[in-house]
């Protein structure tokens, strides 16, 4: 049995990447034979992957299994819907069009047409979100719930450990300033514009040294608009857009800075809480979307927007010992939830006894 895998992109960083990879390494260190396509990739991706087109030589492979992730619209579907092989969806989710109808008109359109086209792809031996908020949204599309599970990401936190930081961004944001953290691409789900306001109410009404950090590729209409916001409040000299980062600069970001918030409205798993977890950010988010269940009891969550008294709750962590390293300890412990041991039962369980491979995957395993 072949394992293939089809994402729309194979790109460096990238979490869908990172899980499709993660697969890979596994079922081939298992014995079988592994690969994955891509409709576009970096040159990361040119070194992993092949392009989608080469799977059509495989589309009539009855014993094979095709993994597809799904996370936005693709052309590439179309080979999901006619291989006769094993059929696996791993749904990532997809932002609901709402959020980018102002800035981004054409990724509104894709997230539509998306969104549209899940229920086609319910003909499938299973369906996996990568948390049970997907996994909801998947049997809410038409999936059969019995035919649907759960399976974590399982995110690379070590492979910054190994990385070089870098030594310019680390010396610029180690000068005494209180530093807030945000890492993500900047678009209108994550809703930065509310991070710009709580860092307006913390640096304006509690810390005067202070300065808000955001790493992550910029959507030019919408980045506009925070830099207006940042200017008619007047913080725009604190308040760093880096851009999407190499990760000697991401290392940086989260070993020099001191809290990590998020304002995001709509989140399928969100990575990065997790980082600022591994590298021991007090992390204070607002629960949306999938962010409780990926935090568990740890981290700081709220339920409303109230900058003033979420800047209050950043001092007190700042001067209550105490009380943050409860909050660390919580989370390094929920970290412990997405070990890679755990991503490979989960994944042996998924192909083995939900999909009736388990003769193949045990021989496999066993060599």
């Amino acid at each position: 049995m072949r394992v293939h895998q089809i994402v729309p992109r194979l790109d460096a960083g990238d979490a869908v990447s990172n899980q499709a990879l993660a697969i890979h390494r596994l079922v081939t260190e298992w014995g079988f034979e592994s690969r994955i396509y891509a409709n576009g990739m970096d040159e990361f991706g040119k070194r992993h992957a092949s392009y989608d087109y080469a799977y059509k030589e495989f589309l009539r492979e009855k014993d094979d299994l095709l993994i597809y992730h799904y996370s936005i619209y693709c052309g590439n579907y179309q080979y999901y819907l006619d291989s006769e092989s094993h059929k696996v969806l791993i749904y990532h989710n997809i932002t609901p069009p709402e959020f980018y109808e102002r800035f981004y008109p054409e990724a509104a359109n894709l997230c539509r047409l998306g969104r549209e086209l899940l229920p086609r792809l319910a003909e499938c031996d299973l369906a996996l979100g990568d948390s049970d908020f997907n996994r909801r949204e998947l049997v809410a599309a038409g999936f059969p719930e019995e035919r649907t599970g759960v399976l974590p990401i399982n995110p690379p936190l070590h492979k910054l450990d190994g990385v070089e930081e870098d030594e310019e961004l680390g010396r610029s944001l180690s000068d005494g300033k209180t530093n807030l953290l945000f890492v993500g691409r900047v678009v209108p789900n994550k809703r930065v514009e509310d991070i710009v306001k709580l860092f307006y109410c913390y640096h304006r009404g509690v810390n005067a040294h202070s300065r808000l950090v955001v790493a992550g590729s910029l959507l030019n209409t919408y980045y506009s608009a925070l830099l207006s916001l940042a200017r008619r409040m007047g913080v725009a000299d604190r308040v760093f857009f880096l851009g999407k980062v190499s990760d000697g600069a991401l290392k940086a970001c989260y070993r020099r800075s001191h809290y990590y918030v998020s304002m995001s409205e709509h989140e399928g798993f969100c990575v990065p809480l997790l980082e600022a977890f591994h590298f021991g950010l007090p992390v204070l988010a607002y629960a949306a979307g999938a962010v409780p269940e990926t935090m568990g009891k740890a981290g700081m969550l709220f339920h409303d927007k109230d900058y003033p008294l979420l800047a209050e709750l950043l001092d007190r962590l700042g001067r209550d010992a105490f009380l943050r390293e409860r909050i660390l300890e919580a989370q390094r412990a929920r970290l412990e939830h997405f070990g890679a041991d755990r991503f490979e039962r989960a994944l042996r369980a998924a192909l083995g006894d939900k999909l009736g491979l388990e003769k193949a995957v045990e021989e496999a395993v066993a060599g």
